[in-house]
């Protein structure tokens, strides 16, 4: 049996997952930059419970300069070089440094997500390729595009929520308002995954498609 190179493999799918989320929180973490830069060059030691973010810096400006350019450097990493050889790792050491100087907690997690993802790549996918049910890949060829649209609105629905209505610093009584926020953003999140996993399977099949068509024997057909 013809053994199939590992440059061969590069799973589209996953890629453009990556490279979405991985905007939207470099988006997000440059917002945060943005607002500690509104605040002049006062001591950030009330920076977490203030927008939720941490910061090695000592001042709200210094935090939003170094915040701004990382994510900048974030968002040019994630749409061009995420997918190279060794990007993902460069990636990730990206994102500790904009953890480092302010660029927030929930868009941190975001980007981690997305490099989490990004390590898959130029992965053959080989394990999933056994514990995912072939009829499963075949409609996620199709059904792939459906999960992540609907995955990234109910997020945005529930970030929408957060900011406009639940205003972030401020202390209130928990309501009604509060539990519909959670709830979109809860299913926004559990459908990442579920993005992900049907990612694999439509990169998988894709590939299976590939190879059956150029005749080359291969372990995900």
């Amino acid at each position: 049996m013809e053994k199939i190179p590992p440059s061969s493999f590069f799973n589209a799918s996953t890629r453009t997952y990556s490279v979405i989320l991985g905007s939207l929180a470099g988006l997000a973490a440059m917002a945060h930059g943005v607002f500690e830069l509104l605040q002049g060059n006062a001591s950030d030691y009330d920076i977490l419970a203030r927008i939720g973010a941490y910061s090695i810096l000592p001042t709200y400006l210094s935090a939003g300069i170094a915040t701004v350019i990382l994510s900048l450097t974030v968002l040019f990493w994630t749409v061009g070089r995420l997918h190279k050889k060794n990007g993902a790792m460069i990636y990730f050491w990206l994102i500790l440094l904009l953890f480092l100087v302010g660029g927030g907690i929930a868009p941190i997690a975001g980007l981690l997500i997305a490099w989490a993802a990004a390590t898959r790549i130029r992965s053959p996918l080989s394990w999933w390729s056994k514990v995912l049910a072939q009829k499963f890949r075949r409609w996620c060829v199709s059904g792939w595009k459906s999960i992540l649209i609907t995955g990234f609105a109910l997020l945005l629905i529930g970030i929408g929520i957060w900011l406009f209505f639940t205003p972030p610093g401020e202390i209130y009584q928990i309501n009604w308002v509060d539990y519909v926020c959670w709830a979109f953003l809860g299913t926004g999140a559990l459908l990442q995954f579920a993005t992900i996993l049907a990612g694999f399977a439509r990169d998988l099949e894709k590939r299976g498609l590939c190879f059956r068509q150029m005749n080359v024997p291969g372990k995900n057909r």
